[in-house]
């Protein structure tokens, strides 16, 4: 029987993302877990919102050192993938975001709930997640 998380040694592109999402909702910051999934020359791009006010694009170490960066404001989050399309080397996923903030930080108050609408894109190169485009939309808060 075919596993259907790997084919010939390497991730099947959703199943990429939803480890990725994973990773990301248990705040993992062990490199070790990130290394199957993405591309040493990564760039991840998130464009302007409500917590972001400009474009921001992150390499492999920024993308590393900003991970932890959500478990202190974050009590827990959620990625839950509603659509994706997949053309090529590219993945389109439709997320809504959940979040609890766990500190009071800036504007955000302990046990606040959030939520955002993520239109990401992922391109892949070499069997991993090369390019991120996020593009999201979180409810006022």
């Amino acid at each position: 029987m075919e596993n259907k998380t790997i084919k010939d040694g390497v991730f099947v592109k959703l199943e990429m993302v939803k480890r990725f999402f994973e990773l990301c909702e248990t705040f993992s910051t062990l490199e070790s877990d990130f290394q199957p999934l993405l591309h040493s020359e990564i760039e991840q791009t998130e464009f302007p919102n409500l917590i972001t006010s400009g474009v921001v694009v992150s390499n492999y170490e920024a993308l590393m050192q900003r991970i932890p960066n959500g478990k202190k404001l974050l009590k827990e989050q959620k990625y839950d993938i509603q659509r994706v399309y997949e053309t090529g080397e590219t993945l389109i996923a439709e997320v809504i975001w959940t979040a609890e903030a766990g500190a009071a930080i800036g504007s955000f108050k302990a046990g606040q709930r959030l939520k955002a609408y993520f239109c990401c894109i992922f391109e892949f190169k070499d069997g991993k997640i090369y390019r991120q485009r996020n593009y999201d939309c979180f409810e006022r808060f």
